[in-house]
């Protein structure tokens, strides 16, 4: 037999010593902690349990009750932190009918969904936020002077300003109807002869060689165009709902998501309507403020703007005409 199996080197032997050691050590320390440990006493670990008292109704209602935590002070904000509606000049102070105004200051600063179709150093003109027909914009003028007056009145009275109105107002009339046009080209009849007659030429400029289809005289063969600029009224409402003065271009049809209310319609559909060609209006004109005659013209009957029938006050009846007659007005 191998001596080293019986026999260990020292250097496992002084292992093994030093272990058994340790573990002799451990044993009797561990026996003499559970002798020097005296037992649990019952009696003196269990903690003496006192009886609460009832309160009475009187002492509960005179006993002090905490007060809340009054809240943090909110730091004072510097100038340049306020809103920009503060520094808005075309904001009225304190005025919920003033948003039209966030478009007059840096309309360059806004973006793209914010709806401007273009502007200039005088004007603005935007998409309606909640149009009532399927194209419905506003101009907007930017002159500080004018844009907190009443429309009816500074367009009666301001030549100037009513003649740079109608210039802008032609500009965006032929915007809004390339739109309608893009719109209902497919549906428009008008629309789809001239298309089909101006691929007949296109044909032709195939089989015959030098003829161009794009040439003066041969796009006055075409049928005519729809006349899309005739479907946008131009004007102001005699009582406007926004602070700001502005001009509603807005397509005849009446067809739109927005349209929800008797309101919504005559506002368009009545004499509370005032049309651009209209003005100067006469000083004795019910439409202006402070001349009797007015009335409420937002509460009479509502009339179909195309075929005249009357619906008197059911909006309903009237929202499903409107689709009706909206099938038939695209078929022009």
């Amino acid at each position: 037999m191998d001596d080293t199996a019986q026999n260990p080197p020292p250097s496992k032997r002084l292992k093994h010593e030093h272990h058994d050691a340790e573990t002799d050590s451990d044993a009797s320390s561990s026996i003499r902690s559970r002798a020097e440990t005296p037992p649990p006493n019952p009696q003196l670990s269990a903690k003496p349990v006192h009886p609460v008292p009832a309160r009475s109704a009187f002492s509960e209602l005179m006993a002090k009750k905490a007060k809340p935590a009054a809240p943090p002070l909110k730091p004072s904000l510097p100038p340049s932190s306020w809103p920009p509606r503060a520094r808005n000049p075309y904001y009225l102070s304190n005025d919920p009918r003033s948003n039209l105004a966030a478009y007059l200051s840096n309309p360059e600063s806004l973006p793209p969904s914010a709806g401007i179709l273009f502007h200039n150093p005088d004007f603005v003109v935007v998409k309606d936020a909640f149009p009532k027909a399927t194209v419905h914009a506003l101009i907007l003028p930017r002159d500080i002077r004018v844009t907190h007056l009443h429309p009816v009145e500074v367009l009666s009275s301001e030549p100037a300003l009513l003649a740079s109105v109608r210039e802008i107002a032609t500009q965006a009339r032929t915007l809004l109807a390339k739109e309608l046009q893009r719109i209902h080209a497919r549906s428009s009849a008008m629309e789809i002869a001239r298309q089909t007659a101006f691929e007949a030429l296109e044909d032709r400029a195939v089989t015959e060689p030098g003829f161009d289809p794009d040439s003066e005289e041969a796009m006055s063969t075409l049928p005519p165009h729809r006349d899309w600029e005739a479907a946008i009224r131009i004007g102001v409402h005699s009582r406007p709902s926004m602070s700001n003065l502005h001009v509603h271009l807005i397509s005849e049809d009446m067809h739109s998501p927005f349209l929800k209310k008797k309101a919504h319609y005559n506002s368009f559909n009545s004499w509370f309507f005032v049309g651009l060609d209209e003005f100067p209006l006469r000083e004795d004109d019910g439409r202006i403020p402070g001349i009797a005659g007015m009335g409420d013209t937002l509460k009479g009957d509502m009339v179909c703007w195309r075929c005249q029938k009357n619906f008197s006050n059911k909006f309903k009846q009237l929202k499903e005409h409107l689709e009706a007659e909206h099938r038939e007005w695209i078929k022009i």
